[in-house]
């Protein structure tokens, strides 16, 4: 490649420090073969480049100013618009396929290639001071979850419990998060993405909870359930399969095992519920830097049945497990977890049991 471009904030903010939560707007960190990162910013926001990271080569266009022509003539005063382009594709890029085909028309004599799957490849590896900025969001996140379990109770809402773990994590010092709690109880438990709705808690309901604190952009999830009475039988077999399936995962996790290997270890301990639930089937994702609509930092890298990926040491999971009966409730159960180079670390920090109040 003679430049990559990369155009998600959290990649932005991986290469030069820049930080904004307006990750709708579009961003541009282009890296050359030789050289330091140049960072294309509509004007509003240079005082973001000029406060907020080490790159001294900031090129701005006006609020009015189209910037597909922006970017391609700040290309070709640079000398690479007849060059080999690694473009950040994908969903969360701020480059969209409209401005992907007119760049192309733009610039006539170069090639795009694909460059996210390097840029994942790099962003998967954490170092000494992302892991531990990982533990430090870690200990955020098991402190709103014991606080959110400190809430339930009957006659409690889904956002009393939220508004707990949100006021300890927040309260503690995370920065403002990738995904906003979720909270979610009885019935709707079993809906997967539902969260808090303004729902009383009544006895024998499942509460189901994720939450993920965040120091520097960097998140460390934890999820966990919470029942309001002795659970019946089927639900209770639910969520000890998925406490299993993580003791499973933090049990095998080490660097040079393949991921379909681990994800076959750990569904050994769903097979006496699979059958009756649903289940989505990653059995760990990687995190990491992040922004809104997602602290899923590397979205090539998955732990799943049949996957040929590798763990190395410095990779850092969320290795959860959620198990969901529509229409009558769901469990879950959660770590962070970073891959050391003799096992791994499990970042968060409460006891993974069956929690009946």
């Amino acid at each position: 490649l003679d430049v990559l471009l990369a155009h998600s904030m959290a990649s932005v903010c991986y290469l030069t420090g820049l930080e904004s939560f307006a990750v709708h707007k579009y961003w541009l960190a282009a890296v050359p073969r030789s050289g330091d990162p140049i960072l294309l910013v509509q004007g509003f926001e240079s005082l973001n480049a000029s406060i907020g990271c080490w790159i001294t080569d900031v090129v701005t266009y006006d609020l009015q100013a189209d910037h597909v022509t922006a970017t391609a003539e700040l290309l070709s005063d640079r000398g690479f618009d007849g060059g080999r382009l690694g473009i950040e594709l994908g969903p969360l890029t701020s480059l969209t396929p409209h401005d992907y085909v007119r760049l192309g028309e733009l610039l006539p004599r170069a090639s795009f290639t694909d460059a996210a799957p390097l840029i994942s490849s790099v962003r998967a590896i954490k170092s000494a001071a992302e892991i531990d900025y990982m533990r430090q969001a870690a200990a955020l996140s098991s402190a709103g979850m014991q606080a959110a379990i400190d809430t339930v109770a009957a006659g409690k809402t889904d956002n009393d419990v939220a508004a707990a773990a949100y006021c300890t994590m927040i309260g503690g010092g995370s920065e403002y998060f990738c995904y906003q709690p979720i909270v979610t109880v009885g019935r709707r438990s079993g809906i997967p993405h539902s969260t808090f709705q303004r729902v009383e808690i009544k006895p024998g309901d499942a509460v189901f909870m994720e939450f993920g604190a965040c120091i520097r952009r960097y998140s460390s999830p934890i999820m966990r359930t919470v029942f309001v009475g002795r659970p019946p039988d089927q639900v209770r077999r639910m969520v000890d399969a998925c406490i299993a399936s993580v003791d499973t995962l933090i049990e095998k996790i080490r660097p040079g095992i393949v991921a379909g290997d681990l994800a076959r270890q750990a569904e050994t301990q769903l097979a006496s519920v699979i059958e009756k639930v649903i289940w989505h089937g990653s059995y760990c994702y990687s995190v990491g830097l992040g922004f809104p609509p997602t602290w899923a930092d590397c979205p090539e890298i998955n732990v799943t049945v049949g996957s040929e990926m590798v763990l190395q040491a410095g990779m850092v999971f969320h290795c959860s497990t959620s198990l969901r009966d529509p229409g009558r409730c769901g469990t879950t159960c959660s770590e962070t977890v970073a891959v050391t180079e003799t096992g791994c670390e499990v970042l968060t920090s409460l006891a993974r049991e069956v929690i009946v109040l």
